[in-house]
C-alpha cells in the first residue's frame, strides 16, 4: 500500500511468470480495454470507483500452484450430484487499489478441464471418475473470454461492487458471474467478432 505501481512494474512482473503471465496479461489488456471504453461495463463499476481503469492498472496478481486440482463430485439429497470445480481466484473482498489477486494455475483461467473425485457422505474410499470440461460462465476454461470474465468478476470484489462468495457457498460465486456477464458480456462478445477469441490456448 503506498506508492502507485506503473503500469509497466506489473507488466514486467507478469513477463517474469513466463507462459501463464503472458497469459494474464493478455487478458488484462482486454479488461483494460474495456474499462478505458464507455460502455455498460465500465458504467457499472462507475458505481463504486469513478475511474475504474486506474483502480485496475494497480492491481498484482500472483500464482497458487497448490491450489484446488479435481471437480468434486457428490450427492445431496435425491438423484442430482453436485460438482465443485477447483476455484479458479480469489481476492480480498474491498481491498481497494493495489490488491493481489491470486489466480489456481489448476482452475478454469488456465486449465480446460480436471480429474473428478468422487466424495462420499458416508466416508469410505475417493473414487476418480474421469474428467470434466471447466467453464466461466458460458466460456470454455483457458480461453482468453473465460480469463477476462475472471479478472472482472475479481475486480467486482476489490471494489466491493459483488458480495463476498468464497467457496461458492449457496452457488454465490456463479451468480456474481452471471452479474458480471449481464453487465459485460456485450463488451466481450463484440471484442470477439475482432478475433477475440482466436487468441487460443497457448
Amino acid at each position: 500500500m503506498g506508492c502507485a505501481v506503473p503500469s509497466d512494474a506489473i507488466r514486467v512482473q507478469l513477463d517474469a511468470m513466463g507462459k501463464a503471465g503472458k497469459k494474464i496479461s493478455q487478458a488484462r489488456e482486454k479488461v483494460l480495454e474495456i474499462l478505458e471504453t464507455e460502455n455498460a461495463c465500465r458504467a457499472w463499476f462507475q458505481e463504486k470507483d469513478s475511474n475504474p481503469a486506474a483502480t485496475f492498472r494497480t492491481l498484482s496478481f500472483q500464482l497458487d500452484r497448490h491450489g484446488d486440482n479435481f471437480v468434486l463430485e457428490s450427492r445431496d439429497k435425491g438423484p442430482m450430484n453436485i460438482f465443485r470445480n477447483p476455484y479458479v481466484a480469489r481476492v480480498i473482498q474491498g481491498g481497494g487499489p493495489y490488491g493481489i489477486i491470486t489466480l489456481n494455475t489448476k482452475g478454469a483461467f488456465f486449465s480446460t478441464q480436471a480429474m473428478v473425485l468422487e466424495v462420499r457422505k458416508e466416508g469410505g474410499p475417493l473414487n476418480l471418475r474421469g474428467t470434466r470440461l471447466l467453464h466461466v460462465g458460458p466460456y470454455d476454461g483457458d480461453s482468453l473470454p473465460a480469463q477476462v470474465i475472471t479478472l472482472l468478476h475479481e475486480f467486482g470484489h476489490v471494489v466491493d461492487l459483488l458480495p463476498a462468495d468464497q467457496d461458492n457457498v449457496d452457488g454465490k460465486s456463479v451468480e456474481n458471474t452471471n452479474e458480471v456477464l449481464r453487465l459485460c458480456s456485450a463488451e466481450i462478445n463484440a471484442q470477439s467478432r475482432h478475433g477475440f477469441l482466436s487468441a487460443s490456448h497457448q
